[in-house]
């Protein structure tokens, strides 16, 4: 153990005095000396990134770096904690009739860095910028929902989708940046995409190849001042040494799993600010397989999923449960569905109606057939490596159990779960999937939807998942999203579980009002106070 941390603490010592290959690593704009005084200041937020190949945004490829050049660029649409759109660069837009044109009217009022304002030529160098980008760069699939523009105005412009979907308006929240700054800069390493200037909270004041960068107030942003003034960001190796410099009061925040937080750090050192992430957990039917063709047999296992149990025991309270696959921070979560709450008595009913009966007082049920006597029997497939699907496999199949199945738990690992999920080898599965600010519902739930691995097939559910992708404006998506959700909490195709939590952990001196998100975890920081002294 002590060995683990002294390769640790080298390694940090390595990473965050800078050291590149052969030690000839070069950066005209690289100011030491600011930077080494920095170190030492009190009034300085201390944050991480991985070592950056470009600080030009649309060319980035990590997202760590994307997350701290969002404390300088500007996006196109901000959006809330609850993934609402908000003004930002754009300050007000409308759909056509169809759904497929955005018009945008841009804020008059935003400047650069280098004083000159922001108009509609830098929306459009923006999306440019992303078509030129490298396939793995962070924005890049902002294309598969942008096809076009067209600029009508010095501050507004026209974009145009693929397909009228009702979450297009997600793929905008790409920063902008300067066309006049940025133009014919196609190498991501040059002097200009390794020195940003952009029209957000931060300017970089100097930065240290592979070592650290600086952040100040940006004297031009015209929205609401942070009120720390500085904020160092160091280069780190991976997620292991953030925990090792958090734990050392080298950083000041930390993002880890909600039910990891008490692993990185002392009782009371720090402050914990829980958030729902897009990691969606769920029990799903194999519709291939006969037994769950009956909507009675698939509330009967509902009835039985211990949820609250699993919610303390799994999950350790660190997670929202859910009764759709749409995550409960959503403006477009909808409340009122069958909750299916735990009830063995109707769930034993449920099953006596269509015909499965302890006949013979074994403690199992069976029902007559075409070929004689049916026992109850099916198999719960989960991966070894998720401690939580393992748990929730177990529990499930306890309860089934006492209900009076024969149980069978295949818990493999993850390239063979994969293999049976994908392939339909399974009667029940234990199962997750990462979700985001875009994710297409069809896929999981329509007749024909690439992810439908469990051959679920309603055609009343296509026509919702249809109306809810192609609706228009607000109160079309949260009508259309409300029926969608209650079909599929009362026919459940999948039983929903939960969304995972994550937490941000800040030091000691770190208050405020602090909002974190999954798309941006400094989303509030204007509303951050930062105390002057280190512990």
């Amino acid at each position: 153990m002590k060995k683990k941390i002294m390769i640790l603490a080298l390694l940090c010592v390595l990473i965050f005095s800078g050291c590149g290959k052969g030690g000839e690593v070069n950066n005209n704009f690289s100011v030491i000396g600011d930077v080494e005084k920095s170190q030492g200041e009190t009034h300085v937020l201390t944050l991480s990134m991985r070592v950056p190949e470009t600080l030009n945004p649309l060319r980035n490829k990590e997202e760590t770096v994307d997350t701290i050049l969002k404390l300088i660029y500007q996006p196109l649409l901000a959006f809330d904690e609850t993934g609402k759109a908000c003004p930002s660069v754009a300050e007000s837009w409308s759909f056509s009739g169809d759904g497929l044109t955005l018009s945008l009217q841009l804020r008059t009022d935003i400047t650069w860095q280098n004083g000159l304002p922001l108009t509609a030529d830098d929306v459009a160098f923006s999306i440019d910028t992303i078509q030129a980008a490298e396939e793995d760069s962070v924005y890049k699939r902002v294309l598969d929902y942008v096809s076009s523009y067209r600029k009508t105005g010095q501050y507004s412009i026209d974009i145009s989708f693929r397909t009228p979907f009702s979450k297009n308006l997600a793929a905008l929240e790409f920063p902008v940046i300067s066309a006049a700054y940025y133009k014919g800069q196609t190498d991501p390493k040059s002097q200009v995409n390794l020195t940003p200037m952009g029209s957000g909270p931060y300017a970089m004041k100097a930065y240290s190849v592979a070592s650290e960068m600086i952040l100040t107030l940006n004297p031009s942003y015209n929205g609401q001042k942070p009120e720390i003034e500085t904020i160092s960001v160091r280069t780190t190796g991976g997620a292991e040494t953030d925990v090792y410099a958090f734990n050392q009061k080298m950083t000041d925040i930390l993002v880890a799993d909600a039910g990891d937080a008490g692993r990185y750090a002392d009782e009371g050192a720090v402050g914990v600010y829980q958030f729902t992430s897009n990691q969606y957990d769920f029990i799903g039917f194999n519709f291939h397989r006969d037994l769950f063709q009956d909507k009675n047999m698939r509330q009967a296992v509902a009835y039985v999923v211990p949820k609250t149990t699993i919610y303390d025991n799994v999950y350790l309270q660190y997670a929202r449960l859910t009764n759709t696959p749409v995550s409960p921070s959503s403006w477009l979560y909808e409340e009122n569905v069958a909750p299916f709450e735990y009830d063995s008595d109707m769930a034993a009913t449920l099953l006596k109606n269509v015909g499965w009966i302890d006949k013979n007082g074994d403690g199992r049920l069976e029902k007559d057939g075409e070929n004689g006597q049916e026992q109850l029997h099916l198999t719960i497939l989960a991966n070894e490596e998720n401690s939580a699907r393992r748990q929730i496999a177990t529990k499930l199949g306890d309860e089934l159990t006492l209900l009076g199945f024969e149980v069978s738990l295949d818990i493999l690992p993850f390239d063979e779960y994969q293999e049976k999920f994908i392939h339909g080898d399974f009667d029940l599965v234990v199962g997750g999937w990462q979700m985001s600010s875009v994710t297409n519902l069809y896929d999981f739930f329509g007749t024909n939807g690439s992810l439908n691995y469990i051959g679920y097939q309603d055609e009343q559910m296509d026509a919702l998942l249809k109306t809810a992708n192609e609706a228009v404006g607000e109160g079309a998506t949260l009508l259309a999203y409300s029926s969608l959700q209650k079909r599929i909490a009362e026919e459940l195709p999948y039983i929903s579980i939960a969304f995972r939590n994550k937490a941000m952990l800040t030091s000691h001196r770190v208050g405020g009002e602090i909002v974190p998100t999954e798309e941006n975890i400094y989303n509030s920081i204007n509303l951050w106070t930062f105390g002057s002294e280190k512990e």
